[in-house]
């Protein structure tokens, strides 16, 4: 018998005896909760992940609740109006699919509770355009297109190109295989995780990387990673402290899948969510905040509202962070105490700041095409993020979409634009007396769109402006109630890529915001929403 032989008999033995030791002793699955209640579930929060978890759970024959402390549904995937102009609060562009594409992820889900019947999709025009010293490049929303343009630039980094994509393209590939693993029971779950350095071997290599590592992995030229790690402004952290994972699938989504927007704004998906949902027999009430979750013999039985009214159900799902939900709606004397170890030693990601702008220009007319602009002061994105982290926007990095350039005619009138500026921040940042927290928002404002102004020089112009509004990490927290105004969950770095899981130590309590393990943003939320419901409907029996 030659070594490798020995070492792959001696590895299936470990492993056969792993299954057979889980397959004695493994713990027993959930069981159903088996009070009387009004309702099947009772979810809290209209966010993405709330609505999505409610209309996975409705579509399948459950009567659901939603609760939104808000008078619209959507959470961050909302709308407002100031004057002539519409402003989307923060979606940019959605990957996961959309018709005519592979159909392996958002999109899917979707079409499974009919909700892409009730919104359009399209394709953003262009991927991204990064500006960096010395470097200004545009890049197509699809790997032809995307790997052409960097070839043309970097003809010498070809194969290092062709490798980027592979790679992103296998992470994948092992991330699709591993989709169901949060179902599995304890026994198939470890046989699982055993497997994945012989099975899943992209994803085991990279688990522990960070972006920085993978592009001096892939290339030599420093504008080259620069320019091709530049999405990490969309996910939070600077590449020497972020998951390699998040950043190479959320690549191979965005071109092999498609970047997407929603025709009429993001409001327009989460209304098709509402819309459905209360097609389905479910309901979905606004203005009405949660208070408390009931916990009886350490079971959820209901929950609390602020006018004092009650409402049950057999399970809850909470679209919120899990600092609420453990602290405030559970509270800590339900929660055991390595969970809230757990919880308190996980670090939070960074907040937003930015600015949202109604302009008396026509900003295509005049010659800018893109619709996601990327403005850097430095090319080293730990120099960028530090900057906007202490509060010094001038000199950081800025986040430039131009939504009137989406081919949506419901931003802006004719000869008029809608521009949004985003930039990370902290709220420690933001004073706590009223009035100096207004003239630092101020000043901030000036600085975030001087910043954008080296790219877009008609931002110099105040006669240009007929609304500048900014936002803030605590405008952020009043809305949503995340602790620190977060808006990525935990930071994404590769100890802690894994988050919380969409289950509670609470059996009936489930989670579905972007705290949990699907990582974050508009089209994560909704895939944590599907996973909360699927746990659920696997409790019931129910395919």
């Amino acid at each position: 018998m030659s070594q490798k032989q020995a070492i792959s008999k001696s590895f299936s033995l470990i492993v056969l005896l792993i299954f057979l030791v889980f397959a004695v002793c493994g713990c027993a699955s959930q069981k159903r909760p088996t009070h009387l209640a009004d309702y099947d579930v009772i979810i809290i929060g209209a966010g993405m992940g709330g609505l999505s978890a409610a209309a996975h759970l409705a579509v399948k024959g459950q009567k659901v609740l939603v609760f939104e402390k808000h008078f619209i549904v959507g959470g961050s995937t909302t709308k407002f109006k100031r004057g002539d102009f519409t402003f989307d609060v923060a979606l940019h562009a959605m990957a996961g699919g959309g018709p005519g594409k592979m159909d392996r992820g958002l999109f899917q889900l979707l079409k499974a509770t009919g909700v892409d019947k009730k919104v359009e999709l399209y394709e953003v025009p262009h991927f991204y355009r990064a500006v960096f010293p010395g470097v200004d490049i545009t890049l197509p929303p699809n790997w032809e297109g995307f790997k052409a343009e960097l070839k043309k630039q970097w003809p010498q980094e070809s194969q290092s190109i062709d490798k980027f994509h592979v790679l992103c393209e296998d992470l994948f590939g092992d991330l699709m295989e591993l989709r169901d693993l949060f179902r599995y029971g304890r026994a198939h779950a470890t046989l699982t995780r055993v497997m994945v350095p012989l099975r899943q071997r992209t994803f085991f290599k990279w688990k522990d990387r960070t972006v920085q590592d993978l592009m001096d992995h892939c290339f030599n030229d420093e504008d080259l990673k620069a320019v091709v790690s530049q999405l990490w402004v969309f996910y939070g952290a600077p590449i020497e402290t972020q998951s390699a994972l998040i950043f190479m699938a959320a690549t191979e989504s965005y071109l092999s899948d498609g970047a997407w927007h929603v025709k009429g704004t993001s409001q327009a998906l989460a209304d098709g969510y509402a819309e459905r949902i209360r097609e389905l027999g479910g309901e979905v009430k606004t203005r009405t905040l949660v208070t408390k979750i009931i916990i009886e013999n350490g079971v959820a039985t209901g929950v609390v509202t602020a006018d004092g009214k009650r409402y049950s159900a057999r399970y809850i799902v909470a679209n919120t962070d899990p600092y609420q939900l453990a602290y405030t709606l559970i509270g800590k004397e339900h929660m055991p105490a390595a969970y809230i170890e757990k919880l308190e030693s996980m670090r939070p990601a960074n907040s937003l700041f930015g600015v949202y702008l109604g302009l008396s220009v026509d900003l295509k007319e005049r010659g800018y095409e893109d619709s996601e602009i990327f403005y850097n002061t430095y090319r080293d994105s730990r120099k960028n993020y530090d900057a906007m982290m202490k509060g010094d926007f001038a000199n950081g990095a800025v986040a430039i979409t131009i939504y009137t350039n989406l081919g949506d005619p419901v931003y802006a009138p004719p000869g008029k634009s809608v521009v949004k500026l985003d930039a990370y921040s902290e709220i420690a940042v933001w004073p706590k007396d009223r009035e100096a927290y207004r003239k630092l928002k101020d000043q901030k404002v000036d600085e975030l769109i001087a910043l954008a102004a080296n790219v877009i020089p008609e931002l110099k112009d105040p006669k240009n402006f007929i609304i500048k509004e900014g936002y803030t990490p605590k405008t952020i927290e009043n809305y949503t109630k995340n602790k620190g105004g977060v808006v990525y969950g935990f930071e994404l770095s590769p100890d802690q890529w894994e988050k919380m899981p969409n289950t509670t130590p609470v059996s009936n309590v489930f989670i579905a915001s972007n705290w949990t393990q699907a990582w974050h943003g508009v089209g994560s939320c909704q895939i944590n929403g599907w996973r909360a419901a699927r746990l659920i409907l696997d409790r019931e029996g129910i395919e």
